[in-house]
């Protein structure tokens, strides 16, 4: 049985603790968070040690869930790593590339095994979108894109995450997921051309609304928008191909596929891939992780890239 510690103690730290308590492959044994009363609370629920300090947790668990706020995912990720316990680390993967390589270079050397937190890509609608890709049921990829936009009540979110140097802003707090998806179905990025918007805040990594393309080497094409100051909401998914293309609606709840001349019709999604579960098989049977920190680093080194060109209004390479 693998033990786990629990770094943070707020909503995501939440999922994950009552995941691994209720799993039979892992014991949560302790809940590290500053803030005592929070800690205690889901300690109680997943009987559990409630720590102050996450350092304390680290003699008493193989593996440790990092889901601290952003500013502080490098700090712990590197010292967990360097204790020796395997990883998964809350996405982003620290606030820059450079900080995301210090993950993987703590990870690299110490042999321990890794997962990062993006989870949006395998939902249940990405799964089933990445098989028809495979299967050649859409042909050759021709463009991939996606829309979310949303707002954000900044009274309503006081503290770190309206903080965009502490967050990373709209791109490394919520579309991170979006950028990672995009590139693990469009292949090998090699450019990106971006613009951005912040509201009361300047330079990066400011970003409230981002536009971006992505050029990929196959000659695949991404778009991406997203936004966190849209007084309209919008939440959408799609690719396009040679035979035929595919696209999220209801929210990327319901999943439609069309070939050249023929209406769109609804289908079947596949399971949702069970990200938390992979990371106990990688601790416990050596399974390959299909979301290390070296893929970590790639995604986060495309964020930079994306600052970068939004910051000089020119195409920078990956």
């Amino acid at each position: 049985m693998v033990k786990i510690g629990v770094i943070g103690a707020g909503g995501n730290g939440a999922g994950h603790a009552r995941y691994y308590h209720e799993s039979p492959r892992s014991e949560v044994v302790a809940i590290a968070d500053p803030d005592g009363k929070r800690a205690s609370a889901l300690a109680a629920e997943c009987s559990a040690e409630a720590l102050s300090d996450y350092r304390d947790l680290l003699g008493a668990v193989d593996a440790v869930v990092i889901s601290s706020p952003n500013q502080f995912h490098r700090d712990h990720a590197v010292e967990c790593a360097g204790a020796g316990r395997h990883i998964y680390c809350e996405k982003p993967m620290g606030l820059s590339a450079a900080q995301a390589a210090e993950i993987a270079s703590a990870v690299r050397q110490a042999g321990v095994r890794s997962v990062i937190g993006f989870s949006v890509r395998f939902s249940a609608a990405i799964q089933t979108m990445q098989r028809f890709v495979r299967e050649g049921r859409v042909g050759d990829l021709i463009s991939i894109w996606s829309r979310r936009l949303f707002f954000m009540d900044l009274s309503e979110h006081p503290g770190w995450r309206a903080d965009h140097a502490l967050s990373g802003g709209l791109l490394f707090e919520v579309n991170i997921h979006e950028l990672d998806w995009l590139m693990a179905m469009g292949g090998e990025l090699e450019s990106v051309y971006a613009r951005a918007y912040a509201r009361g805040q300047a330079g990066p990594p400011a970003n409230d609304h981002i536009w971006v393309t992505l050029n990929f080497a196959g000659g695949v094409v991404g778009t991406h928008e997203g936004s966190q100051v849209s007084a309209v909401s919008q939440y959408h998914r799609g690719l396009m191909g040679t035979r035929g293309a595919m696209e999220t609606t209801g929210w990327g709840s319901r999943l439609h596929f069309a070939e050249p001349g023929s209406a769109a019709l609804e289908v079947e999604q596949d399971e949702a891939f069970d990200l938390r579960g992979h990371f106990l098989d990688c601790i416990e049977s050596g399974a390959s992780s299909v979301a290390d920190v070296e893929w970590g680093l790639k995604v986060m080194t495309a964020a930079d890239a994306i600052l970068e060109s939004a910051a000089t209004g020119q195409v920078a390479t990956v």
